[in-house]
């Protein structure tokens, strides 16, 4: 049974000018001294102010460049579970800034009111064209592996993610199984904004949320198997597994009271790193495998409507913006009816039709793979049309 589809985030704040450049100007000091105040350097390396358009401020809309020269910048594609993880965690730490300021946990309508995060869109389907996020990525990775999402944050290179996603979601299945175990989350919370606030703060409450995360891991990869895998025998199998998992997490819903989350009154790491893949449960699995989570998993359902009302939640499932519609090629605005675009390749078994056509004449807005569907379903309806002369259309016609 899923839920209604989650609301767009909520209006801008309206706090003064001046309260607003401070905090603003706290973001940023306390990311950039993050690393700063050790020795320590990321394993990915620093970030070139040449490649990040920010060397020279007169190239400013000239070159591609980041939203701002010093906030943390998250390069992500909007679809992408894993992406969302991080995307969620960061907006958290927008909303505890917002509720600091005295403006009752309400995010700006526009990313670019953010004080804590900026973004970039990259559209991988759309490597060999380059628009800017593409771009971005490419200086910055100077021939090395480098996999969305990427954080910039402190003068440093981070990032999460197993292989290349070439249709806008991993084709490696070594992808799906390390979604619940990726790092950045963990950095976000420990270096960005108010420290330590998406983890119990006790070393017992740790634990059992760290023991969440590993109990529910292998999530991501029955949601991957059962949208992908060509068998129907084998589907009804991993629709079984996925069951029993929903179930296990609906029973560890009820072991802490004081909910509706899994460590209790808190929202944790361990609620972030599961809801993507529940939303494209509820909306993607639905649509292709007729696959709904049970009403009779009442706990499992409240947390979901609950979780999708959060500000944070709500600012990273909205509807496109014109950033995301003026970057990748895929044609639908609401959330909903665009994740189903975005996995039909996938569910389809079309991910290498999908990537090919698009290589070929793919541009921001437009789904090359979805006319030749619409073309293809024209041709079988025309093919039913001669061999039934009573079909209806051919009446009216």
């Amino acid at each position: 049974s899923s839920s209604s589809p989650a609301p767009s985030a909520r209006p801008a704040r309206t706090s003064s000018t001046s309260t607003v450049t401070a905090a603003a100007s706290t973001a940023e000091s306390t990311s950039a001294s993050t690393s700063a105040s050790t020795n320590s350097r990321s394993y990915h390396g620093r970030v070139s102010l040449l490649s990040t358009g920010t060397l020279f401020p007169s190239t400013r809309g000239i070159v591609d460049t980041l939203p701002h020269p010093t906030k943390p910048c998250l390069l992500y594609a909007d679809h992408d579970p894993l992406a969302a993880v991080s995307h969620i965690c960061l907006l958290e730490k927008e909303v505890a800034s917002s509720v600091e300021l005295g403006c009752d946990g309400k995010l700006p309508q526009h990313p670019k009111h953010y004080l804590q995060f900026s973004v970039v869109h990259v559209c991988q389907p759309l490597a060999n064209r380059g628009d800017a996020g593409v771009r971005l990525v490419k200086k910055l990775k100077k021939g090395a592996q480098l996999s969305l999402p990427v954080l910039l944050s402190g003068g440093e290179i981070f990032q999460d993610g197993i292989g290349s996603r070439s249709t806008g979601h991993s084709t490696n299945p070594s992808y799906w199984s390390s979604t619940l175990n990726c790092l950045l989350p963990e950095y976000i919370d420990e270096a960005i904004g108010e420290k330590n606030s998406l983890r119990p703060k006790d070393a017992v409450g740790y634990y059992n949320m760290k023991l969440f995360i590993q109990r529910h891991s292998e999530l991501p990869s029955l949601f991957h198997q059962l949208l992908n895998h060509p068998s129907p025998n084998y589907r009804m199998q991993l629709s079984t597994r996925l069951l029993d998992l929903l179930k296990v997490i609906n029973a560890d819903l009820k072991t802490f009271e004081g909910g509706p989350y899994l460590c209790g009154a808190q929202f944790t790491l361990a609620d972030i790193y599961i809801y993507p893949i529940v939303e494209l449960i509820v909306v993607v699995l639905s649509t292709y495998r007729n696959f709904w989570i049970p009403p009779s998993l009442t706990s499992l359902v409240a947390w979901y409507d609950t979780a999708s009302d959060r500000p944070s939640v709500r600012a990273a499932t909205a509807d496109r913006m014109f950033e995301s519609k003026n970057t990748y090629c895929y044609e639908r605005v609401h959330r909903n009816e665009y994740l189903i675009e975005v996995y039909e390749p996938c569910a389809r078994n079309e991910e290498a039709l999908f990537a090919r056509l698009t290589d070929e004449g793919g541009r921001p807005g437009v789904n090359v793979y979805r006319e030749v569907e619409d073309e293809d379903a024209e041709l079988r309806n025309r093919s039913m049309c001669e061999k039934r002369s009573s079909c209806q259309t051919c009446v009216i016609s």
